[in-house]
């Protein structure tokens, strides 16, 4: 009896998983993806009762681009994984950063894996460039060291569901498409997308409901989910692949970000002030410049008042009046006199002869 009833448990447990008749319960009312990054198409592959693997090609930044498997549980790899991963993805760098344990105690870790799109467990590739994508060991494994398979924002937990899926459901398809999210040129992609459905043996879609809540509705009854290609101890360059450590990552973001905009704000409150102070000395020079235009109009126009022009003496005025041009004697009398009381106040100028300063001529 109690061995019937563990196995009827059993049966419900593996049904859970399996999600078949769970889909109404998958929401995309807050999506997880970052609209700046590229999507690439999102369809299942066409049913096909045979294993179907299709990998892109890299692009022009040697990237990684999408991964693409449909099989069923019996077209699993049986072959033992090698223990060592040889090829550098684009963008490949490793550190061992610090990072804080649950008791407060400091430690280190490695940051970044060679993550495998499509799970090695399903694809049996272990050293193929286009299945192959830095990730961090938080989104692979779902921890900063060793794995935690519950964490749904790891691959990991997705993987390991599909598996139980498939497993309970031997005689269906899983169609998994697994693509990495770039922004830009960047060598590193910031999120992964994991895209899955199941197919029943008539070729019908099963949509599959692993429970997490970042599961989204994707095309064609797939099931959708946005990672984050990130680590809580590590700030990173994406353009790059390098990285910085930080035991706190968002505390450290937020006093970065306060210093740039103080520094901003610095930069602007300097250049608005030396802007002034150039306007004011501006100000100050045209001022000085139209004081010192106005004191020289000002001397100019002093100048000009007191200016006078002596007049030049005409010599034909002088011979004409004081000179006596005539072939003759000519008689000059004393002012105030005439030509009746001239006598002892007059005298004769020869010809040529000027006529003596307090006299006039007779005119007869």
């Amino acid at each position: 009896m109690f061995k019937i009833l563990r196995k009827t448990l059993l049966v419900l447990a593996i049904s859970s998983l399996a999600g078949l008749a769970s889909a109404d319960t998958i929401s995309a009312d807050n999506s997880y993806r970052d609209t700046s990054l590229t999507n690439p198409d999102q369809h299942p592959l066409n049913f096909n009762h045979s294993k179907q693997l299709v990998l892109k090609d890299k692009d022009n930044h040697q990237r990684a681009t999408d991964a693409h498997i449909q099989l069923s549980y019996s077209e699993k790899p049986s072959a033992k994984r090698a223990a060592r991963l040889e090829y550098n993805p684009v963008g490949w760098h490793n550190y061992r950063f610090k990072y804080e344990k649950s008791n407060g105690k400091i430690s280190k870790a490695w940051l970044f894996n060679r993550g495998h799109l499509v799970g090695y467990q399903f694809s049996g590739l272990n050293d193929e460039a286009r299945n192959l994508v830095p990730e961090t060991a938080y989104l692979n494994a779902g921890a900063l060291k060793s794995t935690n398979a519950s964490n749904k924002k790891s691959m990991l937990y997705y993987e390991n569901h599909l598996a139980t899926w498939l497993k309970a459901n031997k005689g269906y398809r899983l169609d998994y498409q697994v693509t990495p999210l770039y922004r830009n040129d960047e060598l590193l992609p910031r999120q992964i997308r994991l895209a899955y459905v199941g197919y029943k043996e008539s070729g019908k879609k099963v949509t599959i409901n692993l429970h997490s809540y970042r599961e989204e509705k994707g095309n064609d009854e797939t099931t959708v989910v946005y990672l984050d290609n990130d680590s809580p101890n590590a700030i990173i360059d994406y353009s790059t692949g390098t990285a910085r450590n930080t035991l706190n990552k968002e505390k450290t973001l937020k006093e970065e970000k306060e210093a740039a905009d103080k520094a901003s704000s610095e930069a602007v409150a300097s250049a608005e002030k030396v802007s002034h102070e150039a306007s004011e000395s501006l100000s100050r020079e045209l001022a000085h410049s139209e004081s010192r235009a106005k004191e020289a109009a000002d001397t100019a126009a002093q100048q000009q008042a007191q200016t006078y022009v002596t007049p030049d003496p005409s010599p034909s005025s002088a011979a004409d009046g004081n000179i006596n041009n005539t072939g003759a004697y000519k008689w000059a009398i004393q002012d105030g006199f005439n030509w009746q009381t001239r006598k002892g106040h007059s005298t004769r100028i020869a010809p040529g002869g000027a006529l003596p300063a307090g006299y006039h001529w007779q005119v007869q």
